[in-house]
């Protein structure tokens, strides 16, 4: 057809609007800036990982899943596996607090801009700031940090950070998510589909569509639905379950792998329509003493922080924290998984795509922030990066390489070059 489509075309309705994916039909199928954007998810694990259940034993290619990492083979050839990588600890503020807060920070160690904390802008909120004028939200940052009041500090439950002493306050609430991601009004539940809002013009533009981007935005409509069911019914089913004794708010879905994957395809959604190209998320704060239930897993609620504590002198306590690690690493296959079954141009849209798994504890016994747990998903191609990452392999760093330079090398993948980041030495060779 000779009409061409905006990459920003918003099919609207009264109350809401929502973006189209990418489609043959917008311009001639390529977007500005030399092709689909590169997007950068932030995952982060708290209270650290059972390092020998994590890390595979061979270098390179032919390597092995450890037990932790198991529920990432069917995505294998599309992670990279890091280990070797360090922080430094900056004395003067408690060990839990500044694992979390700097994981991603761009203050070395040894400054403190934040008054007691190397806390400055973080490498997500330096990329969202590059790209602010080519976003609808510069940047989405979110936690599946469902306990209830503010036990902590925000130094256990922020991991991005806009400057010294200014968090990026994240969203744990589904609903408010998705009415950010489509323009709808806050508050109360949302009783009309956004499907059902838009209905007229998405006829009339199903109309102009040819037969494969009829099928796509066919399928993507269907996302939509599916997540608004599931919303619906994760919220039934947690009216249903107030008297259960547990210490998670009875507003959040009792089974927290559904939560977490809800958010993952909250995520994919905002990646495909190119609403943000920068996502932060934490699976919970660090070192809150309060149970959780790992559906599938355990069959009560568990601490993990309490866990972790015991773990070297405890072999069960260790066998759970390992399982808790493998259930985190899963919730994080299914968002890859599902990235890598949605095209994009002459690929996929988690080619287009690093998501970054990672803690800022190694062991959480011993505090200590060597050997962190560290994966990335997807090829990372985008307009100033069209040399893919050379996924499918473990790359075993020197001991003491900072984790600074993998930030300092996913910057340069977003055309920020720079000589340095927070404690960097080098970029690393990702290619």
């Amino acid at each position: 057809m000779s009409k061409r489509l905006s990459r920003r075309t918003v099919l609207r309705g009264i109350g809401g609007g929502m973006m189209l994916p990418w489609l043959e039909v917008m311009a001639a199928g390529k977007p500005p800036h030399g092709g689909p954007p590169l997007r950068m998810g932030f995952f982060y694990l708290q209270n650290g990982i059972v390092p020998e259940f994590w890390f595979p034993r061979k270098a390179g290619a032919d390597f092995e899943l450890p037990p932790s990492l198991e529920p990432l083979a069917p995505v294998r050839d599309e992670v990279i596996v890091f280990s070797g990588l360090d922080r430094v600890f900056g004395g003067g503020t408690d060990v839990h607090a500044q694992c979390a807060s700097c994981w991603m920070t761009s203050a070395p160690p040894t400054e403190k801009p934040d008054g007691m904390f190397p806390i400055d802008a973080t490498v997500d909120q330096r990329i969202a700031a590059a790209q602010r004028k080519q976003s609808v939200l510069p940047s989405l940052e979110l936690t599946c940090n469902t306990f209830k009041g503010n036990k902590e500090s925000k130094y256990l439950r922020t991991i991005s950070w806009f400057g010294p002493g200014s968090s990026a306050k994240a969203e744990n609430d589904p609903r408010a998510v998705y009415r950010r991601l489509f323009g709808m009004d806050a508050g109360g539940p949302v009783e009309r589909s956004i499907l059902d809002i838009v209905r007229g013009e998405a006829k009339a533009l199903r109309r102009q569509l040819s037969a494969p981007d009829r099928r796509k935005v066919d399928e993507y409509f269907e996302s939509v639905r599916s997540i608004e069911r599931r919303m619906t019914q994760l919220e039934r089913r947690a009216r249903e379950q107030k008297e259960v004794p547990l210490d998670e708010p009875s507003e959040m879905p009792a089974e927290r792998s559904a939560y977490i994957r809800m958010m993952g395809d909250l995520i994919a959604l905002a990646f495909q329509l190119d609403l943000t190209r920068v996502v932060s998320m934490m699976f919970g704060p660090e070192r809150w003493n309060a149970p959780q239930f790992y559906d599938g897993v355990f069959d009560k609620p568990e601490v993990h922080h309490t866990l972790t504590h015991a773990m070297d002198k405890d072999d069960e306590a260790r066998r759970k924290v390992a399982l808790i690690d493998r259930f985190r690493v899963a919730q994080y296959a299914y968002l890859v998984q599902k990235l890598r079954e949605i095209p994009e141009g002459e690929g996929t849209l988690l080619d287009r795509c690093v998501l970054t798994l990672g803690a800022g504890l190694g062991n959480g016994n011993l505090h200590n922030y060597d050997h962190l747990a560290t994966v990335t998903a997807g090829r990372g191609i985008g307009p100033h990066a069209p040399v893919p990452m050379r996924t499918g392999r473990h790359v075993r760093c020197p001991e003491g390489t900072p984790l600074a330079n993998l930030w300092l090398s996913l910057l340069a993948r977003n055309g920020l070059h720079r000589e340095r980041f927070a404690d960097s030495t080098a970029p690393l060779d990702l290619g």
